[in-house]
């Protein structure tokens, strides 16, 4: 019963309005022979260190439900934990440095996304707060960002090319936040045409796009950082492509585009285009399987951290390429 209540009130806090969805099976499709193969292999390292074996429960009064996971700057990684109201710090081996529970004398309830900026300082976007709360390189609190209880619900956020981008789920739409904290603009509505949103939760970017996850239209969609619309891709369904319950997005120095999907139980790998290169994952508790993973994130060297969030810990793989076989 308390999985059950923790279940729905995450998708509550984040702004999801359920769906039922019966037995979605994911099935694997052919892929075309120009494009190459991939094997996303699991690190012994993330198995058995000690990241994974703390959110495992090392501390079984403490348990963790990794929701997301961002870079702050080259050797620390920040994990946000929407269901018991904590984020991580950890290291670039894994040891988590710090624990915070509460901000300002406030006591975080949904913290659901966070993202660094170039000068160390990090943004932490609680959707039960209704606050995007700035703390500095030293990981104490500077100020509150943004502040818009029952006007706005900010779930995803990624700081890019100088501004903050918001994804406010609530009103189904993107805000761009100057440095001070105040709007310069926004963009979308709901709705299902290009450029529109049912309620999007997840966002990336990297130096010349922004990438977010349009969970309810079962999509991606590509925008430059003025809000001009690229292109989507995705669609609901059961193959290669398609999606049941899209949340995390990352995306790699090649372009290459990582999705979450919740339901599916799995990350999906796509070019720039949209092309449906790879996936892997798959429901389970075994190394390389998931239950519900919310985040993922890209690193150097081809590697991918996911948030296997109930599976209460990450894991990380190696994506290595292999020539399609004749």
């Amino acid at each position: 019963m308390n999985y059950i209540r923790n279940f729905i009130r995450t998708f509550i806090l984040v702004g999801f309005a359920l769906m039922v969805t019966v037995g979605p099976v994911f099935q694997t499709v052919s892929r075309a022979g120009s494009v190459k193969f991939f094997k996303a292999v699991p690190f012994d390292k993330a198995a058995k260190g000690n990241l994974t074996s703390f959110l495992l429960g090392k501390k079984k009064q403490e348990p963790v439900n990794p929701f997301s996971i961002c870079p702050i700057g080259n050797d620390r990684f920040c994990v946000t934990d929407a269901v018991n109201g904590t984020i991580l710090i950890l290291n670039a081996g894994g040891k988590v440095l710090k624990k915070i529970s509460h901000l300002h004398g406030m006591k975080l309830i949904a913290p659901v996304s966070a993202c660094g900026d170039p000068e160390g300082n990090l943004f932490i976007s609680d959707s039960g707060l209704s606050m995007v709360l700035q703390l500095d390189a030293h990981y104490k609190f500077k100020n509150v960002f943004i502040s818009q209880p029952g006007t706005t619900r900010i779930t995803g956020i990624v700081f890019s090319r100088g501004h903050l981008f918001a994804v406010d789920t609530q009103n189904h739409r993107i805000i761009c936040y100057k440095p001070t904290g105040r709007q310069a603009f926004a963009f979308g509505k709901r709705g299902t045409a290009n450029g529109e949103f049912n309620f999007p939760t997840h966002i990336t970017a990297d130096d010349q796009h922004i990438y977010i996850t349009d969970a309810m239209n079962f999509r991606v969609q590509i925008f430059l950082h003025s809000g001009k619309f690229v292109r989507t891709f995705g669609s609901m369904g059961r193959g290669g492509g398609n999606f049941s319950k899209p949340k995390g997005i990352a995306v790699d120095g090649k372009k290459r585009i990582f999705v979450a999907d919740a339901m599916f139980d799995n990350i999906q790998i796509f070019s720039f285009k949209g092309e449906f290169l790879y996936y892997f994952g798959g429901p389970g508790h075994d190394n390389g399987r998931f239950w519900m993973p919310a985040g993922v994130m890209s690193g150097p060297d081809n590697t991918i951290w996911v948030a296997d969030t109930y599976n209460h810990r990450l894991q990380l793989f190696h994506l290595r390429e292999e020539e399609p076989q004749p």
